[in-house]
């Protein structure tokens, strides 16, 4: 589902974003105002090295886990190719301008007066801090310190990844209620649930999609188990080994963990209202890592846009202060015990979160799709396979929410993602669509 958020027409949007003008350099971010403190954000496009890639695995239209092997060996630390495209002449990156976009009359807006002038009863998130539900620390906190170390060891500020590395990074992955516990069953929930005469009554709600059969029959709602799973452990596994694109093994896999990341961060906010309440506590550590210090994709976010940073935060402040009004002395009730009108505030809530997290999740592909365009015009030394096989995998995971924007704009970037070697022409389309389709958190 989708509100609107921006007021620019999209085909004004695409008309800009296609101009060829003079250079105007990297956008800069604003410092970040929320009660976490960020640090440096992320490098996501290493200077990687290794001979040829294994495939992934394939699923569904939405998956995208196409993998493609390079042309030729590079050498470690280099690009692809030092030859620019001569097409490259004259093309612009546009920056990021997110002056049109305003919340929505719903929307929770803890940053403006405490909220006060909006349409949301007071609660305990109108301070813009996020107070957890529950005292203990949420597991989901310790998963991000585990993404920080896989990024650490494959592909975080240029490291070219070891074999060693693979192993080590695997074996953060594995840690008992880690990482893999949660990719092996994460569902998305933008797809319809499972029926539930296809559910295991041996088995929670939110665990339907571990039953045998489910991810092959639901492989869209299963995305864990039926597509995450073999792209990870294929990674891995090829990593360790050394078998194959290093490079490539280490994009599968920050890719991977970067798509989990933010369907988890949605899924873990309705389980707070259908399952524990304290999985808002890890919807907030999923995206902030949980710290003083922003960690995982939300340092990312907010070096590239900050306002974008904010908004997810409403968003989740915004889930936290339904759960406070939907208090019972010291206790939190679940879905069935709460009111149509207590049901309609979640939504709201779920919805201000998950357009935060859409414009999110695009910045995290645009910056990549940015280093592309910049390596193939010898702009920088990206080793291309790499960015290619991260924008692959994220592109389209995002492709679903892009074609229910707006079908024809997305085609742009259907087009894209299924190139093997995309031309310049189809790098400034597909960028400009990105924008165009996913502008305003």
């Amino acid at each position: 589902m989708t509100t609107t958020r921006w007021t620019l027409p999209i085909s004004l949007l695409l008309l800009a974003s296609a101009c060829k003008e003079a250079d105007p350099g990297d956008p800069t971010s604003d410092a970040s105002t929320s009660n976490a403190t960020p640090g440096s954000a992320t490098e996501a496009s290493a200077t990687e090295a290794s001979a040829t890639e294994a495939s992934a695995t394939e699923a569904s239209a939405t998956e995208a886990s196409a993998t493609e092997s390079p042309t030729s060996t590079p050498t470690e630390g280099t690009s692809e190719s030092t030859t620019a495209d001569p097409l490259c002449e004259g093309v612009t990156i546009p920056g990021i301008d997110e002056a049109a976009c305003v919340p929505v009359p719903t929307d929770y807006q803890p940053r403006t007066n405490m909220s006060a002038d909006d349409m949301w009863e007071a609660c305990i998130s109108d301070n813009g801090k996020y107070t957890q539900v529950i005292a203990e620390v949420p597991g989901s906190a310790a998963r991000i310190t585990q993404y920080e170390t896989a990024a650490k060891l494959l592909w975080d500020g240029g490291v070219v990844p070891t074999k060693e590395a693979f192993t080590e990074a695997r074996d953060a992955y594995i840690t008992p209620e880690g990482l893999e516990s949660r990719v092996v069953r994460r569902e998305d929930l933008h797809y319809p649930e499972i029926p539930m005469d296809q559910w295991d009554p041996q088995v929670e709600s939110d665990k339907q999609c571990t039953v045998t059969g489910n991810p092959d029959k639901y492989p869209e709602r299963c995305v864990g188990p039926h597509t995450m799973v073999p792209l990870i452990d294929g990674a891995f596994k090829a990593g360790q080994t050394g078998d194959g694109d290093l490079q490539v093994h280490a994009a599968t896999i920050h890719a991977t963990l970067d798509w989990f990341l933010y369907l988890s961060i949605y899924k873990e906010a309705e389980t707070c209202l259908s399952v524990d309440p304290g999985d808002c506590d890890s919807a907030w550590a999923y995206y902030t890592g949980g710290g003083a210090d922003l960690i995982g994709i939300s340092q990312d976010i907010e070096a590239t846009s900050d306002n974008t940073h904010q908004r997810i935060y409403d968003g989740l402040l915004a889930v936290r202060c339904w759960r406070d009004h939907e208090k019972m002395g010291d206790m939190y009730p679940l879905k069935d015990m709460i009111d149509a009108d207590g049901i309609a505030e979640f939504n709201l809530a779920w919805e201000q979160l998950d357009e935060g997290l859409h414009r999110g999740f695009a910045l995290l592909i645009r910056n990549q799709l940015i280093t592309y365009m910049d390596g193939k015009c010898g702009k920088n030394d990206a080793y291309l396979p790499a960015v290619w096989q991260y924008l692959k995998i994220t592109g389209g995971a995002l492709q679903r929410e892009a074609d229910e924007r707006d079908a024809g704009a997305a085609g742009a970037l259907k087009t894209l993602w299924a190139a093997t070697d995309p031309t310049i022409e189809e790098l400034e389309a597909g960028l400009a669509a990105l924008d165009a389709i996913f502008p305003c958190p």
